[in-house]
């Protein structure tokens, strides 16, 4: 005997027929209301309500009853039943094709032949859509082939389930046929439900390729950025770095890793490797996007932000083009009465500088310059960049008798001395610049520029100090004592590498202004290659001349060392006072 429907009246008895035109009411309704439900859903789709309302009809919240993880004793309530009602309709509709096993109470209330009242028996009922049920219907016909279909299973599934893997199954299938603004919607207010630290990284993978598609250019940088705040997000991300399909990785592993530095966080092995060396690729290429961004967008940054971020761009390594572009937007933007537009206007002008890009770093000098009166390193660069030049090396001052000119290098932005020669000397002096480069010995000046500018022949060197200073007193006779010390070290070394000069004359060396600076030597004028024993020669009558001119009474050695050896014992001499 077929079992009466519960809400015949008692003294009315159902026939059969008037219990299918019942039911079919019951399910003409119930699709009127889910009709009225898209509508709604439409009306409040993004553009024409609020982000919140949006998310909302896009994507279903789980069921209090489904969701509850022990059901409770009492029956349901009239607006539960109601609500169950709904769910009931859905798993009418979808039955077959998530083939479901019910029992005879469930299958009584799926037909509706009984209304919903016993809680437990509710919960254990919405409990078997779950995430594997939900995968064999989509990946089976008609579902795996009609998206809109699929679309509308899967918005009633979610009701049921929070599972992670059936959120990202809905939100792949509204990427591929809504809008994108609905489901950048869908995005947002699923990323809110996931619970990234049980997410696998094949799951985390599915939602990145989302984003890929849902969001492009600036949009989809501001999305990560805003995800990698997150500390489950981030942590789960990190973790499945290494597992994620190639195509993924090439997009948001740069992004990673600007995020990485824009935040101060510490840098992995392997990307320290790469900015120690030839410049981080990667991070490049994630800087490339950041600053891909319309104009306000980049100055919309809070502050610290925008300081990082210049930073980061005019780090060693990272094109030209980038600097160029973080510079020019986010520099302006900063308060120019701070010290941090000061600081990295100066480093913009020193990366102009060395580009030989001298307008523009006179035009951002100028600027710092405005912004911080009186600073004197704007100042002496910008009165580098007007001097007369010979290269790349400003002359600050030199007179017809100097050895040595005071010189200023644009591109190293450092003090120099600059050695000239006749025409004719060309190819001496080149000689002697090469050899010069490739000394590498302490006490030695290095080579910085050298070439032929007008006509000239020249060469500049990196020496501290100045030109050295003849006139010693007995006063400062520990200081000379050690200065001729630290000389003939200098020249026995030359010996050593094989190179000999022609004198040694005070003037050929530069000294810090310090009693204990040791001078260093920065003009090789005349000196030339040749056998160890040959410079080992020449260079100690070179020394014992420059000792008898530094310390009136001199002294006598056969060799370098020994005159080294003798200074050294007259130095500790002095200091003590015998």
């Amino acid at each position: 005997m077929e079992p009466e429907a519960p809400d015949t009246p008692p003294s009315s008895p159902a026939t059969p027929a008037l219990r299918r035109r019942r039911r079919r009411r019951r399910g003409q309704k119930g699709r009127r209301g889910t009709d009225r439900e898209r509508r709604r859903g439409k009306a409040n789709a993004p553009g024409a309500s609020t982000d919140a309302e949006a998310a909302a009809a896009v994507v279903p919240r789980v069921s209090r009853l489904a969701a509850a993880s022990a059901p409770d004793p009492e029956a349901l309530g009239p607006e539960e039943v109601e609500e169950m009602k709904q769910h009931l309709l859905f798993l009418r509709e979808y039955k077959d094709v998530l083939r479901l096993r019910l029992n005879a109470a469930e299958d009584l209330l799926v037909n509706a032949r009984r209304e919903p009242h016993d809680r437990g028996v509710c919960h254990h009922l919405l409990g078997k859509v779950d995430r594997s049920v939900v995968e064999a219907a989509i990946g089976r016909e008609p579902l795996r082939s009609n998206a809109a279909a699929r679309a509308r299973m899967l918005a009633g599934a979610i009701r049921l389930t929070a599972d992670a893997g059936v959120l990202l199954a809905y939100l792949e299938t509204l990427a591929s046929q809504h809008s994108r603004v609905e489901a950048a919607a869908a995005f947002a207010e699923i990323v809110r439900r996931i619970d990234f630290e049980i997410l696998s990284a094949t799951r985390l993978a599915r939602l990145l390729q989302v984003l890929t598609g849902t969001f492009q250019g600036p949009e989809r940088v501001q999305v990560l950025f805003g995800l990698l705040d997150g500390d489950a997000f981030r942590r789960a991300f990190d973790t499945a770095a290494a597992a994620l399909p190639p195509a993924v990785a090439a997009i948001f592993a740069p992004l990673r890793a600007v995020h990485r530095r824009l935040r101060g966080e510490p840098a992995v092995a392997a990307e320290s490797l790469r900015t120690a060396s030839a410049g981080d690729p990667e991070l490049a290429l994630g800087l490339e996007q950041v600053l891909a961004a319309p104009d306000p967008v980049l100055r919309g940054y809070p502050e610290p932000l925008r300081i990082r971020m210049l930073e980061l761009a005019l780090a060693p390594g990272i094109p030209n083009t980038l600097a160029d572009r973080a510079a020019g937007v986010l520099l302006a933007s900063l308060a120019p009465a701070g010290g941090i537009f000061t600081r990295l206007g100066m480093r913009y002008a020193a990366a102009l500088l060395a580009r030989h890009a001298d307008d523009r770093a006179r035009a951002t000098l100028e600027a710092v310059r405005r912004a911080a009166p009186g600073l004197r390193a704007a100042e002496r660069w910008l009165a580098a960049l007007a001097a007369r030049r010979m290269g790349r090396v400003a002359i600050l001052s030199a007179t017809a008798h100097d050895r040595l000119a005071a010189g200023f290098w644009l591109d190293g932005q450092r003090s120099v001395w600059l050695r000239t020669a006749p025409a004719a000397a060309a190819a001496r002096l080149a000689r002697e610049a090469e050899l010069q480069g490739t000394l590498a010995l302490p006490g030695v000046a290095p080579v910085v520029e050298s070439g032929i500018a007008h006509g000239i022949p020249y060469v500049a060197v990196a020496a501290p100090g100045r030109p050295w200073q003849t006139a010693v007193h007995s006063a400062e006779r520990a200081v000379a004592l050690a200065h001729a010390a630290a000389a003939a070290r200098i020249l026995r070394a030359l010996a050593l590498a094989g190179v000999a000069l022609p004198d040694a004359v005070p003037e050929r060396f530069c000294v810090g202004d310090t009693p204990r600076a040791a001078p260093v030597l920065a003009d090789l004028d005349g000196a030339r290659a040749t056998t160890p024993a040959d410079a080992e020669r020449e260079n100690t009558e070179a020394a014992a001349a420059l000792v008898a001119r530094l310390v009136p009474d001199g002294t006598s050695a056969a060799d370098l060392p020994a005159l080294v050896r003798d200074l050294d014992r007259r130095v500790l001499a002095s200091r003590h006072g015998a």
